[in-house]
């Protein structure tokens, strides 16, 4: 017993203490204190009295007065910087919006029910848990009233199958065009949603929501755009970077008009897609189309619903798809950027959901006010606008957060987004009647204990 106690603890090192009393001699030398000499030490140590005599293990304060408040200084930072991280820390970390931001990722994948349950019917005065993270309404089954909890934010009844990469070749303006595809292994005929991601970004983006999508019986297709960093830097662009790419896209108007025409190239090529891949033979419901995207994609699929850019030499150009049957648009922009004007919206009648959040920015610092304008002059009717407290430009694509202490809240936020948007889509392209009561209810706002805030025009 006694040989595995002494083993469990390292012995004493004596060489330690002379170093350690050598280090003390130094930091006090350079903030300005005198050693004493031995001599001196010991006179002192036999005049002292007995109850002062603890006081000798503190070194006097230097006399002149630079080392003095060298020394203040020294301790002042020992103090505050500390101190003022520790606060700082608590006010960039500490979980905001109330509780609406302790979803587990976990408990949402094991307790949240799919469309082969398709009913989940819970008292309004039932306190909200992690145990009634969603549910899946079917069409004419339940009034507003009884609408309760996240909408369908596990996944979903269907295996995914991901073509990472397939390039489609326009011939009419020479440009290849790469596309990253999620569709359901199952047989059947699903609704298609086309994702742009935003500028400087690529296909490989946005997962946490196309495969989603996708795993509730949707074709999710995401074209990279010419603006896209990567593109640009396979092209040879070598000095290329995000930041870079970002400017370009919003001074250079020859990106604005290609990205709604990608799109459209996109859905010209569906047939084509059948054909390069097999097994999505049948299964893309042309009638049924989407489109969605994320900040400069949120602007394609404004642009795709009928939003009028203004070009050079080319004002009010209209990019409109008429086979688009509703956009969401993620962070969207309002006048001033990229081409679009106060009155752009005027002619927008497709169902839209829009989504911003309190921390979500655009160029020159405009706020969410700003983001909420297409959803404001657009034509009424079918027009959501989603509100999310502590989301921020990137909140509603990813979940990952810079900060450890925060990532409940990321998981949140996406988790919001997931919610809203599929609702959306299977209210506008599958003509799902409970998917609709849900977004005309406040079941969402009220699960997040007021994160979320939800308009309707």
């Amino acid at each position: 017993m006694s040989r595995s106690l002494h083993a469990d603890h390292r012995p004493f090192r004596p060489g330690l203490l002379p170093a350690f009393r050598q280090w003390v001699s130094n930091f006090f030398g350079e903030a300005g204190f005198r050693p004493a000499s031995a001599h001196t030490s010991k006179n002192r140590a036999q005049t002292m009295p007995a109850t002062a005599r603890h006081h000798r293990i503190f070194p006097s304060l230097p006399r002149d007065y630079i080392h003095r408040r060298r020394l203040r200084r020294r301790i002042s930072n020992a103090i505050l910087i500390p101190l003022l991280s520790g606060v700082a820390a608590y006010f960039i970390t500490r979980p905001t919006g109330g509780s609406g931001f302790s979803i587990p990722k976990s408990a949402r994948q094991s307790t949240l029910v799919a469309t082969t349950n398709p009913v989940s019917l819970v008292p309004d005065n039932a306190p909200i848990s992690s145990d009634r993270l969603a549910v899946s309404i079917a069409a004419g089954s339940t009034s507003d009233s009884m609408i309760s909890g996240a909408y369908k934010l596990a996944d979903g009844p269907h295996i995914v199958t991901e073509v990472p990469d397939i390039v489609l070749h326009d011939a009419k303006r020479d440009k290849d065009l790469h596309v990253r595809v999620f569709y359901p292994q199952e047989a059947g005929s699903y609704p298609v949603i086309v994702f742009s991601h935003g500028a400087g970004g690529s296909q490989s983006c946005c997962e946490g929501l196309t495969r989603h999508w996708a795993t509730y019986g949707y074709v999710t297709l995401q074209p990279t755009h010419e603006d896209s960093t990567v593109q640009r830097r396979k092209a040879g662009e070598e000095d290329i970077n995000f930041l870079v790419a970002v400017r370009d896209a919003l001074k250079k108007p020859a990106l604005w008009q290609s990205r709604p025409k990608d799109i459209s190239f996109v859905l010209d090529s569906l047939p084509v897609l059948q054909k390069r891949i097999p097994a999505l033979s049948g299964k893309m419901d042309v009638e049924r189309v989407g489109v969605g995207g994320h900040s400069m994609g949120a602007f394609t699929a404004d642009a795709i619903a009928g939003a009028l850019v203004n070009l050079p030499n080319h004002p009010a150009t209209n990019f409109a798809d008429p086979r688009v049957k509703a956009v969401v648009l993620l962070s969207p922009q309002g006048p001033g950027e990229f081409g679009l004007a106060d009155h752009s919206w005027d002619h927008v009648t497709l169902p839209l959901l829009s989504m911003t959040g309190s921390l979500d920015l655009g160029a020159e610092n405009r706020g969410p006010d700003w983001k909420k304008i297409p959803f404001e002059r657009s034509q009424p009717g079918a027009k959501y606008h989603v509100f999310i407290e502590g989301a921020n430009h990137m909140s509603f694509i990813n979940a990952k957060t810079p900060l450890p202490g925060r990532a409940a809240q990321g998981d949140s936020i996406l988790g919001f987004t997931n919610s809203a948007s599929l609702a959306f889509w299977d209210a506008y392209l599958k003509a799902d009647a409970g998917a609709k009561s849900y977004l005309l209810s406040d079941a969402l706002p009220e699960f997040s204990h007021g994160v979320v805030k939800l308009s309707r025009r």
